[in-house]
């Protein structure tokens, strides 16, 4: 088993290194950049999402930034709910927003970025903020990622926190993405554009343009996110950072249904384990939290078969404990989530095998269905 326990090492080396990076970026936070006020446009694909709109639409229309610099775009993804109707009424007391469907409209792009693809065409102006139909943000959210843009920095990545009461299913949903917020702009901080959430993301639209937009990631059913700003970052000099004043975060809703979580899930994983047509490092590390969290259920297995193998079984838990657990402390900190760390160990002891599992099956993602349908 000698081999077996190096290989461990090595890939539970560059996972706790890796942790130990996005932690150290956590203490180099970004700082707003400009004053300067361009024209902005928010573009959101809505898909069935009529319940959910209402309270999004409140948020945006709540904006402080100036009204004739702003614009609302919001796309109808072929909702058969009622959503487009409903936009378009909510339309006639909103007039910064714009009403768009790709119901009839034939597109080189499926699901959510044909209608991203959609938005982001039509829209007028020089910065792109993306969020999704279940978040909320507060009035000062335009403005603050806005001024997170200068003549070098071409893309502005913002937190996104799962909200979150009692219940243990949503504080669990809180906890994990709030590591993958810490590692997001832990990296970021230090000038390593590794990943995003499209819930809280600006780009210029020139930008857009000259890497031809989503095509190359034309047959992903997502994308739109981690995987285009690693194209963002391949064929551009552009400087990506995080914003990380709170007035530049929003919140989405959890999931409220388990099944409904492991499909999103899955989805998600789909597009890490694209990494390695994009970005190699990165794909690497990826590989390294797969591994680092077999490991212990390899060690398990074999002492239920009664391999003496509890030291190193041990020594790997150890090793993965102190370096999430120093991430971990410091995100709760940063994101003002203290109220979480008793979620911490349960979160720890069920993320091994549900990182196993979502590897696994991740390759199966990216045949999923988009959207609330």
């Amino acid at each position: 088993m000698g081999w077996f326990f190096c290989i461990s090492l090595v890939f539970s080396t560059i996972y706790f290194i890796s942790l130990l990076i996005y932690w150290v970026g956590l203490y180099r936070p970004a700082k707003p950049q400009s004053s300067i006020k361009p024209k902005v446009s928010v573009v959101v694909a809505a898909r069935n999402e009529i319940k959910r709109l209402p309270k999004l639409l409140e948020c945006l229309k709540a904006q402080d930034y100036p009204s004739d610099l702003y614009e609302v775009i919001i796309v109808d993804n072929d909702s058969n709910d009622g959503t487009y109707e409903t936009l378009q009424r909510y339309s006639k007391d909103f007039s910064s927003l714009k009403v768009l469907t790709t119901k009839g409209r034939k597109s080189d792009y499926k699901n959510k970025k044909a209608a991203l693809n959609m938005g982001i065409e039509s829209a007028q102006g020089k910065i792109i903020l993306t969020t999704d139909a279940d978040c909320l943000m507060g009035s000062r959210w335009v403005s603050t990622v806005v001024g997170y843009f200068s003549d070098e920095v071409g893309e502005v990545v913002g937190f996104s926190g799962v909200m979150y009461d009692k219940s243990m299913f949503e504080r669990l949903q809180a906890l994990d993405f709030l590591q993958l917020m810490a590692a997001a702009q832990g990296t970021l901080n230090l000038g390593i554009a590794w990943a995003c959430s499209g819930q809280n993301l600006a780009f210029r639209k020139s930008l857009f343009k000259k890497v031809g937009g989503y095509k190359e990631l034309v047959d992903r059913i997502g994308g739109d996110d981690s995987l285009f700003m690693q194209v963002i970052k391949r064929r551009t000099k552009t400087k990506i950072v995080f914003a990380s004043d709170p007035k530049a975060w929003v919140e989405n809703e959890p999931v409220n249904k388990f099944l409904t979580f492991v499909k999103q899930r899955i989805r998600w994983a789909s597009e890490a384990n694209y990494m390695h047509k994009l970005n190699v490092p990165f794909f690497t590390v990826v590989l390294s939290t797969f591994i680092t969290n077999l490991v212990p259920i390899i060690y398990l297995l074999l002492l239920f078969l009664g391999v003496s193998v509890l030291k190193p079984l041990l020594f790997f838990l150890g090793i993965k404990l102190l370096g999430e657990g120093i991430l971990f402390f410091k995100a709760t900190d940063v994101y003002n989530r203290v109220d979480l760390r008793g979620t911490f160990i349960l979160w720890f002891i069920l993320q091994i095998p549900y990182v196993v599992f979502m590897g696994i099956f991740s390759f199966w993602g990216n045949r999923m269905k988009w959207g609330n349908k």
